[in-house]
């Protein structure tokens, strides 16, 4: 899947493809029977499916809406309007850039299938090929309407090429029930993907996305998962189950031991500078090239500590000077994210999150890298920083790391004059003496040696611990109470926390429901899915009045804001055919 790096393809056989939105401008289609003649030139045309994807996920604003304007975090900044769900039909914020690129790569993936047609029955390419390019676009348009239809809920749905004798009446489709929808991507994907024991064709192969197995396109675990996703809003449980379940085939066994770091799937793979790891199922890299192209995010400023921005003078190392280099991150100089690296406006886990799922004494080896009063790293994932291993801003002695609270944390004054047994207990209390203080989102989301704000990491979207979670609830919502204790403990284990029962939970479902909510807010934070999953659970705008400490989103926020508003240029070019009748009250 380094497609998704987002590499600019310049193109001959691309021009049909190009277009966004639903305002397609589209050249004649006998383009793809002059061009697309062999794999080699249908690979092209399917590589252009691929950048649409990047230019949702790394857009700030789908972040925003989708972690900031949830119950874990929160970004104050007024003009951050998805955070604060300050958002309408004429100033949609990031809705427009998800209708736009999502409906470009639904365009370009419906144009190579059709060129994959035309390629196949003038005798081009075998119809072995055939079925896997098909595929791939397949899973590809899933991916799309995946964004669409949880960005939107029910979206116009259409899979033909758009000529121009048709672009007119596609640009005027209404919208068509999302439930629809989901229903017939999850017949088209299971066709082409599942097993032929299980009624597919097995048109890709049933291998990791990353890893040593892996290939270098969208594969059969990203078309799996969008089909056990629309299962699940569907509430199609036992498909759920039975499309999971060949993942879990793929993906084998978690080896959820706390001590097992050098499992296949160990908790320090899950930070996004970890890139292509064997876990991941999807994936959207930035890459930094040499020679001045540069294709990157920008998340790791609003997700690092606060810094300074100047540099120390040459040759000047007085304590004064270092007090002010740019390598200081809220009181610690932390040699890994470098001198360059630019922070801004951060985003902060709630106190919701920080004190009762995430909490600094937790036994929790995803809370912090440095916690439970250990001056060493935890081999977790990072979710939280409270301290770090750096330099003081006053310390000349550069060679010897130390482990240092960072200031927002707990308040110097709060540290002064104590012994480094005190500091712990301070710290350790500090939830109730200082609660205003709280920490900075951690390593999970940095960015080392970042210059400016080129987000060089990879952003994880779905892994297989989400698939893990995704089991657990289906088999919970099938009545099965033991398998989703079974399944939700493997994620739990190889976090340190103790395993659950169905009698620990008093064999209530509603309870363990709850349980596997908040292991999902503990193991998936900050992978772009918290919001949509929240709507689909039906607690999304009672969660977000009772935790989001926003300045400003509690201002805004209304239960239509479940969905983002259809841009109201799509409105208007549809000739009305298209609705935000939600937004009208």
């Amino acid at each position: 899947m380094n497609r998704f790096l987002g590499i600019l393809f310049v193109l001959t056989g691309l021009m049909y493809l190009s277009g966004c939105s639903l305002k397609e401008d589209m050249r004649s289609d006998s383009t793809k029977e002059e061009y697309y003649r062999n794999e080699a030139q249908i690979r092209t045309g399917l590589n252009g499916c691929y950048a649409s994807a990047r230019a949702v996920f790394t857009n700030s604003g789908f972040f925003q809406m989708t972690e900031c304007a949830a119950d874990l975090m929160y970004q104050d900044v007024s003009s951050f309007y998805d955070a604060n769900c300050d958002i309408s039909p004429s100033r949609p914020g990031v809705a427009s850039r998800v209708w736009a690129s999502s409906y470009e790569g639904v365009m370009r993936c419906n144009a190579i299938m059709d060129a994959v047609r035309c390629a196949e029955e003038s005798g081009y390419i075998e119809s072995s090929s055939a079925l896997s390019f098909k595929a791939e676009a397949a899973v590809m348009r899933a991916l799309y309407y995946y964004l669409l239809t949880s960005t939107f809920g029910d979206v116009p749905f259409y899979t033909v090429p758009v000529t121009e004798a048709d672009r007119d009446s596609i640009a005027r489709l209404p919208r068509m029930s999302a439930d629809e929808i989901r229903d017939n991507l999850i017949e088209e994907l299971t066709a082409y993907l599942m097993p032929e024991e299980s009624g597919g064709c097995e048109a890709l192969p049933l291998v990791r996305s990353y890893g040593e197995l892996s290939q270098n396109y969208a594969g059969s675990p990203l078309g799996l998962m969008l089909a056990g996703k629309f299962c699940m809003w569907n509430r199609r449980w036992e498909d759920a189950i039975k499309v999971f379940e060949v993942i879990e085939d793929i993906y084998g066994d978690f080896k959820a031991t706390p001590a097992s770091f050098g499992s296949v799937y160990p908790l320090t793979d899950v930070p996004f500078s970890r890139k292509y790891v064997k876990e991941s199922i999807l994936e959207i890299g930035n890459d930094v090239q040499e020679y001045g192209i540069r294709v990157s995010g920008s998340l790791a400023q609003f997700c690092m500590p606060k810094r300074t921005v100047a540099l120390p003078g040459e040759g000047n190392e007085s304590a004064e000077a270092l007090a002010d280099a740019s390598d200081i991150y809220d009181g610690i100089v932390i040699p890994e994210l470098g001198e360059f690296a630019r922070t801004t406006s951060p985003v902060r886990p709630t106190t919701y999150f920080y004190t009762q799922l995430m909490s600094y004494d937790s036994q929790d080896l995803r809370s912090g890298e440095y916690s439970q009063g250990s001056d060493k790293a935890r081999n977790g994932s990072g979710t939280l920083a409270w301290r770090w291993a750096g330099y003081g801003v006053t310390d000349l002695q550069r060679d010897t790391l130390k482990v240092m609270w960072f200031k927002e944390v707990v308040p110097p004054s709060a540290l002064e004059d104590k012994e480094p047994s005190e500091v712990i207990a301070v710290q350790v209390n500090a939830e109730k003496q200082y609660g205003k203080y709280r920490p900075w989102l951690g390593n999970k989301f940095w960015c080392y040696g970042m210059n400016n704000n080129l987000d060089g990491n990879n952003y994880k979207i779905f892994r297989y611990a989400g698939v893990l979670l995704n089991m657990a609830e289906s088999h919970l919502m099938m009545g099965d109470l033991d398998k989703a204790c079974a399944y939700l403990n493997i994620v739990r284990i190889r976090a340190g926390l103790d395993p659950l029962t169905a009698a620990s939970v008093g064999g209530n479902s509603d309870a363990l429901m709850e349980e596997i909510r908040m292991e999902c807010a503990r193991e998936l934070f900050g992978e772009f899915q918290r919001k949509f999953d929240l709507v689909r659970w039906g607690v999304w705008y009672d969660r977000v009045k009772a935790y989001n400490e926003g300045k400003y989103i509690h201002d805004y926020v209304q239960p239509y804001h479940e969905f983002w508003p259809i841009p109201a240029d799509q409105v208007t070019y549809s000739g009305n055919a298209l609705d935000n009748d939600s937004y009208k009250q």
